[in-house]
């Protein structure tokens, strides 16, 4: 019979306890939000032969007695969850909420089910913090499946899969609490729902006796049968996951697939397809930042991905990152003239890449701009795959304008992939991940930018007199009135002074700057801080105090520092300090939005 069991381990093992779940529901990704995310990005990556993938999401209300079925199941698990200090008040509620996820057009979790190997299996259900992803694949942390014992309020979950070839569909639990003892006994946060370990490794295996499962199927409401492929069934369901909120993030974040037909989503009984999408976005869809999703906008890109691009640029964008000496008269001419037109403008870029384990790698980026037509908002896209990356919209703000970065060739989508964080929200130039496997330094700056540069490329400016522009500010002398007025005053006698030396040099470069050494810095004693402050300028008010987080984080790797001579931490999003251990120092950041000027502040402490 099937039951929750958690091993014992030796206490001399240093603990470690499943930390991460705050990447998954924070300020800029909520638990709905991450867990749509996650579901239909491991689904994507599972897709076969690159068919259309359906994934359905179903919020179900259990009765008493299936409500009390569920409670028996779980029994043995109330005293690691009082181990663990967490609430299993939920199991003595009378009813309670279950979410079922389903996905179709898939393989299911392929690989050993009583051996280590690196295939699926595996990696869903025995590895934490690491993944067997690569390549296209969405994921790359090995960390997005807590969001489904995040969402529980038992921190547990159920995996029923199906695979081609095999007689009959697998099923397990698995609960992610914290390292935790009862009596004698060590257990780690991994606790499984399952019936007998494996002979050749010592391994929980699945459940696969056909009674057990069917009465699994009736609890849940579990649809599949054999179709190869995965359902997840999360009991005691969190509140704040509704059918309402799943749907707003479906239409949010996989509105690209969807329009290009590759994904069908189903929440509850709301269907999400190509053809309904319009239909259920006029009721629901906005971006994290309250805009209309521009969806004609993003139905041409859709189809523009299918054809061949008309214009492709000579080279990859350098230091100075787009410029008009990448394509030629004629090109530049008729991109002019599609944008000023009000036709949808795509440019291939090429990008240049290179391996740490191999050689240079030739990928491109479809870079897409649309002007405005009368009454529409700017509205910005920054897909990897079927993926979209919604921070990475932010350095497109302020561009009065339609665009679109795609990412679709395998190179360039494992690139950005290794580059993401955890939420798959926003590209890091310094993520671990992609220093390891990458020598590319300066190329997710040039890549995130690339959009706004074409813009500033493409989109003429058109200078107009204005007779009164400074009227309020500048006035002219009228000769007809009189020159009476207070006598002149006799000038001071002019007094020498000596500059001071200055210790601290601030030059200015493409995206960025670099803080050196001045003479002073020679009479200094070393070692010595310098808080270095960063902002972009504002018309009015202090930068420092407009500054935002979305602008960018220096805490999260954002920006590329390096340094010379000198030590660099980031205190917060907008502040550096440096500690300088020479008369030669130099500190230089790199990775700015080379179209905002930027106000530096650096003093010695």
């Amino acid at each position: 019979m099937a039951t929750w069991q958690f091993e014992n381990v030796p206490a001399a093992l240093v603990e470690q306890d499943p930390t991460q779940r705050d990447q998954f529901n924070n300020d800029e990704v909520d638990l709905a939000e991450a867990l749509v995310r996650e579901v239909i990005q491991n689904s994507t990556d599972a897709a076969v032969d690159g068919n259309a993938v359906k994934v359905t999401f179903a919020v179900r209300k259990l009765d008493s007695v299936a409500t009390a079925s569920l409670g028996k199941m779980f029994a043995p698990l109330r005293a690691h969850l009082d181990a663990c200090g967490i609430s299993h008040a939920c199991l003595d509620k009378a009813e309670t909420t279950l979410l079922v996820v389903e996905d179709f057009g898939t393989r299911g979790l392929t690989g050993k089910t009583d051996a280590r190997d690196n295939d699926n299996f595996r990696n869903f259900w025995r590895r934490h913090g690491r993944s067997g992803k690569g390549g296209a694949s969405g994921g790359r942390w090995g960390l997005g499946k807590l969001v489904y014992s995040s969402s529980s309020e038992v921190r547990a979950f159920f995996g029923l899969t199906a695979r081609a070839g095999d007689t009959g569909p697998l099923l397990m639990g698995q609960a992610v609490l914290r390292n935790h003892e009862i009596g004698s006994n060590h257990h780690p946060a991994h606790g499984f729902w399952f019936t007998d370990y494996g002979t050749t490794e010592h391994l929980q295996l699945p459940v696969t006796d056909a009674a057990t499962i069917d009465e699994f199927r009736a609890l849940t409401k579990v649809t599949r049968q054999v179709q190869p492929g995965l359902s997840i069934a999360v009991p005691y369901l969190k509140a704040q996951i509704t059918e309402t909120k799943l749907i707003e993030a479906v239409l949010r974040n996989y509105y690209f697939p969807i329009l290009s037909g590759k994904l069908v989503v189903e929440v509850g009984n709301v269907l999400i397809d190509h053809q309904t999408f319009h239909a259920v976005a006029a009721q629901h869809a906005k971006t994290q930042t309250g805009q209309t999703i521009a969806l004609a906008f993003v139905e041409q890109v859709s189809k523009a991905l299918t054809q061949a691009p008309a214009i492709v640029a000579a080279s990859a964008p350098g230091a100075k990152g787009i410029v008009d000496t990448m394509f030629s008269k004629d090109q530049m001419d008729e991109m002019k003239t599609t944008f000023r037109e009000g036709k949808l403008l795509r440019v291939r870029l090429p990008v240049m890449l290179k391996r740490r384990n191999g050689g240079d790698c030739a990928s491109y980026i479809d870079l897409f701009l649309h002007s405005l037509a009368e009454g529409e908002k700017p509205f910005a896209l920054f897909a990897r795959g079927s993926i979209t990356v919604p921070g990475e919209a932010r350095y497109f703000s302020g561009i009065q304008a339609l665009g679109a970065m795609v990412a679709s060739q395998k190179d360039i989508v494992e690139f950005l992939g290794d580059a993401e964080n955890p939420a798959h929200t926003n590209w890091i130039a310094s993520a671990e991940k992609l220093e390891e496997r990458w020598a590319s330094v300066g190329v997710v700056a040039r890549i995130r930018h690339a959009l706004r540069e074409l813009h500033l490329l493409v989109a003429e400016q058109v200078a107009r007199k204005d007779e009164n522009a400074l009227i309020d500010l500048f006035s002219l002398v009228d000769p007809s009135r009189s020159n009476k007025g207070p006598k002149k005053r006799s000038p001071k006698p002019a007094i020498d002074v000596v500059p001071k030396e200055k210790a601290i040099s601030i030059k200015p470069r493409a995206g960025g700057f670099d803080l050196v050494a001045g003479p002073g810095a020679a009479k200094w004693t070393f070692p010595r801080k310098i808080r270095i402050r960063v902002a972009y300028d504002t018309m009015v008010g202090d930068p420092f105090n407009a500054h935002h987080r979305f602008d960018f984080d220096l805490t999260k790797g954002d920006i590329e520092i390096e340094t010379t001579n000198a030590d660099c931490q980031a205190q917060n999003e907008k502040v550096l300090i440096a500690t300088v251990n020479g008369p030669d120092f130099v500190v230089s950041g790199l990775g700015f939005d080379t179209n905002r000027d930027l106000v530096i502040d650096a003093r010695a402490a």
